[in-house]
């Protein structure tokens, strides 16, 4: 393409370029075309310079300029394409073109080509106006040149990066590779090609297949490093940091690279006083309600100091003398006496230890959200055994999607999909699922490594009343009239719910219980039928919500 010079300004004036003042006002520039010229496109260029900020080609202090509008007086502009691709004309005041040159390697011209709606001659009057509300976003140095050509896209049709590239007689392997692929996706020939290979990517898109990333060791050995951000920018570099592990703490092996594979390997080193330590204390938190350092997530100075010290010690020494063994602990924990003791307390003991950090009593606790759900679903039959798949959406009160901001919706899954474990429901960060809320569950908008465990009304009212809940009673309802009589079935339902038969005393208040519901229900069919198919059903469907609801049924003693 023939683009023909009509002004290059460099500005190399010293008072003005530290300042950061735009080169060009709001004003009008005139230029003259060759005579008879007939001209088919204007190219407006950004141009680097070593005197501008960062080597330009804008005044900001990044390089970086902003053009808002550009005016041919007495011409209407069709299009406006730059190295990137079609600019959207828009209204005056408004950005037309900005050149983000933060992002460069190098710096590199950038053009943008104007394409009138009819060809020009003679004298061309031009307005380039800068306006931006960041301010000193003006061009440092530019290029305005005019074309006579047919085809004055052409010259956009090569990438800013590439176009030197193009001059180069020696060329390093990447670059012929991008010059290559530039060529395989702009090819007439290849075009038959580019079809097949565009139908292949999507059969194969089709097929669902999942990919995910994967990382694999350099071929050749570097310390892992990272410069310093001077005052927190992202391209100002300072010195660089090498990877190492805190000071503080036991070096990494002389026999250990500071990779990846040699930083677990010194996390999970018996020289490391930590990682078993958490890890015991997190295991022994499960089982006890509170770990041995109460604040789980936090063994620094600002956490609680170990209510046992030794023990704690002790624990993480015979955890690494067992292989790193997970089930070793565990097992060593539920047979130790402390865990087997008996959860009451005696007005003494609650006076002198009412968190039970001394031990003196078995532990005795409210399960979390996610397992009191999966304890409902097990005691009613409802639990499903499927592991794996995507997350589900089992029943919620309604209302709790309607979200102002987009027009997604819950949609209920069917069978066994409704029942799934709690760890597999579908979580949204601004519409958790409410009866896990209630039990303390999290959002996820952040990590939590240990849940605060709170008690209010509203949690009664979520276990009697969810719909997850109430489903999970009529079916042990349904469960338990195999059981033959009420007081079998009544002391089946209870075990399904506690994992005890009921003492004398409480059986009889159950049975009772059940004989006021049924009395009621069949003197109130309609309300009967809300509930389950006949009046005995139904108060067998209150009896087994109220025992799931039981404290016993949701606590872990």
């Amino acid at each position: 393409m023939a683009f023909v010079r009509l002004l290059n300004i460099l500005l190399k004036d010293k008072e003005l370029a530290p300042r950061i003042v735009p080169i060009i006002p709001d004003e009008a520039r005139t230029f003259e075309a060759e005579p008879g010229a007939t001209i088919t496109a204007l190219r407006l260029e950004a141009l680097p310079d070593p005197s501008l900020p960062r080597g330009g080609p804008g005044r900001d202090i990044y390089g970086n300029c902003y053009i808002s509008d550009i005016e041919i007086e007495g011409a209407h502009v069709k299009q406006a394409i730059s190295d990137n691709g079609s600019v959207k004309l828009r209204e005056k005041g408004e950005q037309l073109w900005s050149v983000d040159a933060s992002r460069d390697d190098e710096r590199l011209p950038r053009q943008l080509v104007l394409i009138p709606e009819k060809s020009l001659d003679g004298a061309i009057r031009i307005i380039i106006r800068e306006k931006s509300e960041f301010g000193g976003q003006g061009i440092g140095r530019f290029r305005l040149t005019y074309t006579t050509t047919a085809d004055p896209k052409a010259i956009v049709g090569v990438s800013a990066k590439l176009r030197p590239v193009l001059l180069k007689d020696q060329r390093t392997p990447d670059e012929r590779k991008d010059l290559a692929d530039f060529y395989r996706n702009r090819a007439g020939s290849l075009h038959a090609d580019r079809d097949q290979l565009k139908d292949l990517r999507k059969q194969l898109d089709n097929l669902g297949i999942a990919s995910t990333l994967v990382l694999q060791e350099s071929a050749s050995y570097s310390r892992p490093s990272t410069p310093i951000r001077l005052r927190g920018q992202f391209l100002s570099k300072g010195d660089a940091v090498y990877a190492a592990v805190p000071a503080a703490l036991n070096p990494l092996p002389e026999s250990e690279l500071p990779n990846r594979l040699g930083l677990a390997r010194w996390i999970a080193s018996k020289d490391n006083p930590l990682t078993a330590r958490v890890e015991v204390n997190r295991i022994w938190e499960q089982y006890f309600g509170r770990g041995i350092v109460e604040t789980s997530e936090d063994f620094g100075t600002q956490g609680e100091r170990p209510t046992h010290p030794e023990l704690l010690d002790w624990l993480a020494v015979e955890f690494m003398d067992k292989g790193w063994s997970m089930k070793a602990i565990d097992r060593l924990i539920v047979t130790s006496a402390a865990y087997k003791q008996d959860s009451r307390v005696t007005p003494e003991l609650l006076e002198k230890d009412p968190y039970n950090r001394l031990l003196a009593r078995g532990p005795r606790f409210r399960m979390e959200a996610e397992m009191i759900r999966d304890a409902a679903l097990a005691a009613s039959g409802l639990l499903s055994p499927k592991v794996g798949g995507p997350s589900v959406f089992p029943p919620q009160p309604d209302g709790v999607w309607d979200l102002p901001y987009n027009d997604d919706s819950w949609k209920e899954s069917q069978g066994e999909d409704k029942y799934r474990r709690a760890l597999y429901t579908f979580l949204r960060r601004t519409a958790p699922y409410p009866s896990m809320l209630t039990f303390d569950g999290t959002s996820r908008e952040s990590c939590t490594v240990r849940r605060i465990r709170t008690d209010t009304p509203l949690q009664a009212l979520t276990a009697l009343n969810d719909p997850a809940f109430f489903a999970a009673a009529q079916a042990l309802a349904k469960r338990v009239a195999v059981a033959g009589t009420d007081q079998a079935r009544v002391v089946y339902a209870f075990r399904l719910c506690t994992g005890r038969k009921p003492k004398p005393v409480e059986l009889d208040r159950l049975l009772a219980s059940l004989e006021r519901e049924r009395t009621y229900f069949s003197q109130h069919q309609s309300e009967a039928a809300k509930v389950a198919s006949d009046a005995n059903l139904a108060g067998w469907t209150m009896l087994s919500n109220a025992l799931l609801n039981l404290d016993e049924t949701i606590t872990k003693e």
